[in-house]
């Protein structure tokens, strides 16, 4: 605890990424030389709030710097992480949660750090979206597995990404302003249950906007391909036929049966625009009908 009257001395001055490193790091381990995590009012603050609970700037500065070195990757290493790309943010939280807690970690711990760390294992259903990109860096920076090894587990993710993106040709069916398809979607992938079916688990926090909605269907789709491209294949075909079977079902219910003669001539002239339109006979009569009301119109 500082002590009245006394000067308060340099505390360290942290970077944004090692401020959330640090707070990650401390999230998820006890240290005998700092305060809980508990004592922190903001990640902002970090040194600051630490310090004014007993924690000696020395030894906070000594941490710091040796994770950094021990198992802190350079930036370029990490910029193919958008800070902005929410899609490939949630993809990249879950994926985290799921790589990081099934990696055994048997690396010496460098001194002034908890001997056998564990890492800290991210919560992508509380991460808004302001903060997915700090969390996903943070949860990489505090994984307590040496810079080679980092390495080669983040090029790996990467590749993944990289396979797992669905392309705009397969999603383009998804429309990220219509609430109607989105409000389907979502209540589409709950039922299909696949955490139980599948053991296949997805989390992303939304708001109610369209926008976040969209973002959450899309790493969802994603997301399957965890379990196998095969069954991200097959997901997402059934998913757009479902949707079109019911757009189908809800138009022909806004139909009414007509019955009507026609002459041998006007039906022969209907099989010749039903031919060269490729179009159904009830569309060419519905389309000729309105050109003809348009036609009639003032103006």
């Amino acid at each position: 605890m500082p002590i009245h009257g006394v000067d308060k001395p340099v505390l360290p001055q942290f970077s944004r990424r090692q401020k959330h490193c640090l707070h990650a790091y401390l999230s998820a381990n006890q240290s005998p030389y700092l305060p809980a995590s508990s004592k922190i009012k903001s990640t902002d603050t970090i040194a600051e709030d630490l310090y004014l609970h007993g924690g000696d700037p020395d030894i906070l500065r000594t941490i710091a710097e040796a994770w950094d070195e021990a198992y802190c990757l350079p930036k370029t290493e990490l910029d193919w992480i958008s800070t902005s790309r929410h899609r490939q943010l949630v993809w990249l939280l879950n994926e985290l949660r799921d790589v990081v807690s099934t990696t055994p970690i048997d690396d010496p711990t460098p001194h002034y750090l908890i001997q056998s760390p564990t890492p800290y294992i991210p919560n992508p259903a509380k991460a808004l979206p302001r903060q997915r990109y700090d969390i996903a860096i943070a949860t990489i920076d505090a994984w307590p597995i040496r810079v080679h090894k980092k390495r080669n587990q983040l090029h790996a993710i990467q590749q993944k990404w990289e396979r797992s993106q669905l392309s705009w040709r397969k999603t383009k069916w998804l429309n990220g302003k219509d609430e109607e398809q989105l409000n389907w979607a979502l209540e589409y992938l709950a039922k299909a249950n696949l955490s139980q079916q599948r053991g296949l688990t997805f989390d992303c926090w939304h708001s109610q906007d369209t926008k976040d909605k969209h973002i959450y269907v899309l790493g969802f789709l994603d997301h399957l391909y965890r379990h196998s491209g095969d069954l991200q294949e097959l997901f997402i075909t059934k998913m757009r036929k479902t949707w079109s079977q019911k757009k189908y079902r809800e138009s022909e219910k806004a139909k009414k049966q007509v019955y009507f003669s026609l002459s041998d001539e006007a039906r022969q002239h209907l099989r010749q625009l039903e031919k060269a339109r490729k179009q159904s006979k009830n569309r060419i009569i519905e389309d000729l009908l309105s050109q003809a009301v348009r036609s009639k119109r003032p103006g």
